[in-house]
């Protein structure tokens, strides 16, 4: 035999022995918890109150379906929302939908920005985007102007369905390198 095979036999031997024979080949370890805590996911919610639709004389409209819009007039929808915004990014953008003009009156009208205002403090908000701090009742408010500029007879008994008007509260995402 020759001292290869002699080696590597004394060596099989000796790793039987010491795994057959109680020897052991661990290492040492240990675990322990982390004890990171929970974490408790923020909330997001938008309740409609009852709005009103007044005119540019400013005088509330009862029933809108049974108003007759003119060349000049404009019609404003106000209505409080009461907004839960919670989360220490937490953002938020308030749309209004449901508010295209195309579908009856085309050019002739325009519907302008939603104006929203802070019922608390009675501060007009920059934008559309609110913070937590912004939490609470909201007046919500957005114009339709019928343009005076409207030449002779154009839109006249034009119909524009008002009534699936609404509003969006949408999270804005926090800038992260978060693509999920």
């Amino acid at each position: 035999m020759n001292k290869l095979a002699k080696g590597a036999i004394a060596t099989g031997v000796g790793v039987i022995l010491l795994v057959g024979g109680g020897g052991t080949l661990a290492t040492w370890n240990q675990a322990q918890n982390a004890s990171m805590g929970s974490v408790v996911a923020g909330d997001l919610n938008l309740t409609a109150g009852t709005g009103a639709w007044t005119n540019a004389a400013g005088t509330t409209i009862a029933k809108i379906a049974d108003y007759k819009v003119v060349p000049g007039d404009t019609l404003t929808y106000t209505q409080p929302l009461t907004v839960t915004l919670t989360g220490n990014l937490m953002t938020a953008k308030l749309a209004v939908t449901g508010a295209s003009t195309a579908n009856g009156f085309g050019d002739s009208a325009v519907v302008s920005p939603t104006t929203l205002t802070n019922s608390k403090s009675g501060k007009v908000l920059p934008d559309t985007v609110l913070v937590p701090t912004d939490s609470g009742v909201v007046t919500a408010s957005t114009t339709f102007t019928f343009k005076k500029s409207t030449t002779g007879t154009d839109a006249t008994k034009a119909a524009v369905d008002l009534s699936g008007i609404g509003y969006k509260l949408e999270q804005q995402a926090p800038v992260s390198s978060n693509n999920q």
